[in-house]
């Protein structure tokens, strides 16, 4: 067996093992990186533990660090509690759009995860004093596809566009990898069709879905009978204002250095890792949080996921497999002379059904690697290849088993039926929109020069004779 077709083969398995999820995530990762990395003559055997140090793991774990300071220190609680006391959000269907606007913001910068599990709460106490006029089921499946859209707004919202980065990075001539802003190029689009669909026919569609009114709406709603003291601050977490300031400041900070890194002359001191690792600095410096608590409670198996799933691209890189999957999916499709808005909406449709059944990092991991190489072969930048897969990578909305934003909100009572019937239309308007705009929004200027495509091609060149 060739080291190519041994090559597809790991591929393939790791593909099955993330789809039919037979190990923790992060286990499938580590397990590719090893047969990589062992298996394959041509990856180095640094290769498997090489990507825990690069710039997204870095960012990812400042970023954590920060959005959760956030939540200790009890700024966002503060911050949708004084929300929910406002009259103008006593309407459901203008609390609906108010909720889904601001988790959408929030979810940009900070955990998806938390950011819904911060609001279930508030939404739940809202519609306990609201006397029947706000119902909790009809607005947290909204704000719940709210913050998993949002998480795709920029690259420090979702982890799945950090995966698809890190193989970006690996690219000759991209090793800067995507900008904080980049994807928000097109997402502000996509976030702007999902705040009009939940104020005019989303809402609809969820009242005549979830049938407000019958006698067995709340079955199952464990948010049904919130206790209304919620409104009044009960559970936040009483710290020191001057820890809630430098929470804020720092977050702040952050955003502010995202921006920058992206400029000349701050580009050549800053980048995405360290602006998330200053952050964090400063967060245990001042002692705003816990050291060992904030440790103990980082997610590490997104950043086991991330840090071991680069080999993967590396694999595919080194042995040519990714350039051959790339060239038979641009044969099928015409070859090098294929449309460009056929592959956009091929590959985007693809990225988005997966997502629905598989974690977002699994489909970002399973599609950059190879995705890459064709937009190389087109003679396009695969930026913005890139970009479509963090977007495709944050579509699962229309089922509970995408994202774990989904199983977090099934408490509320919802059936498998709720998600495809409310979100499964928004779902098929985000696929018509992004497949109208990309092209002029995100390939404008993506065709590679003459010498640009020179050097890829001497780059494959050595990559596989070094391979043989």
């Amino acid at each position: 067996m060739s080291e190519t077709t041994l090559c597809i083969v790991i591929v393939a398995v790791t593909m099955v093992l993330f789809i039919t999820r037979a190990f923790p995530m992060a286990v499938t990762a580590v397990l590719c990186s090893l047969a990589m990395g062992i298996m394959l003559p041509s990856v180095k055997l640094s290769a498997i533990y090489s990507g825990f140090g690069s710039a997204p793991v870095c960012m990812i774990a400042g970023m954590m660090i920060v959005g959760d300071a956030i939540f200790q220190t009890g700024v966002a609680q503060k911050m949708g509690v004084a929300i929910g006391k406002l009259r103008i959000v006593q309407n459901e269907r203008i609390f609906t759009v108010v909720v889904v606007t601001i988790c959408t913001f929030m979810s940009a910068f900070m955990s998806d995860s938390g950011c819904i599990a911060m609001w279930m709460p508030i939404i739940a106490a809202v519609a306990a004093g609201s006397r029947g006029k706000i119902r909790s089921k009809m607005v947290i499946m909204p704000a719940g596809i709210a913050c998993i859209v949002g998480g795709a707004t920029t690259l420090v919202g979702s982890t799945s566009q950090n995966t698809a980065n890190s193989f970006l990075m690996q690219t000759a001539g991209y090793e800067m990898g995507m900008g904080v802003f980049d994807v928000t190029r097109i997402m502000w689009i996509v976030d702007i069709v999902m705040v009009l669909y939940f104020a005019t026919i989303g809402y609809t569609i969820t009242k005549k879905t979830l049938k407000p009114g019958s006698p067995h709406f709340d079955d199952g709603n464990q948010y049904a009978a919130a206790p209304c003291d919620e409104l009044d601050g009960v559970g936040i977490p009483q710290v020191p204002k001057k820890k809630q300031v430098i929470s804020v400041f720092t977050l702040g900070i952050c955003i502010v250095g995202f921006i920058l890194c992206g400029f000349r002359p701050f580009s050549a001191y800053l980048n995405i890792a360290n602006v998330a690792l200053i952050g964090a600095t400063i967060l245990f410096m001042t002692k705003t949080i816990s050291f060992e608590k904030t440790l103990h409670e980082l997610n590490w198996g997104v950043l086991l996921t991330v840090g071991a799933i680069t080999t993967l691209g590396t694999g595919l890189e080194k042995t040519g497999a990714g350039e051959l999957i790339a060239s038979s999916i641009l044969d099928f499709f015409g070859g090098e002379n294929a449309s460009l808005t056929v592959v956009i909406c091929v590959m985007f449709v693809l990225g988005s059904f997966l997502t629905l059944f598989m974690q977002n990092v699994s489909v970002s991991a399973m599609l950059a690697p190879i995705y890459i190489p064709l937009a190389l072969k087109m003679g396009l930048s695969p930026v913005p290849f890139i970009i479509l897969i963090a977007v495709a990578s944050n579509m699962a909305i229309a089922t509970p088993i995408g994202t774990p934003v989904n199983m977090q909100i099934l408490p509320a009572g919802y059936k498998f039926s709720d998600y495809v019937k409310i979100g499964g239309p928004l779902w098929l308007l985000f696929m018509i929109v992004v497949c109208l705009t990309a092209p002029s929004l995100l390939f404008w200027k993506g065709t590679l020069n003459k010498e640009e495509k020179e050097e890829w091609n001497n780059t494959m060149s050595l990559s596989l004779a070094q391979g043989s």
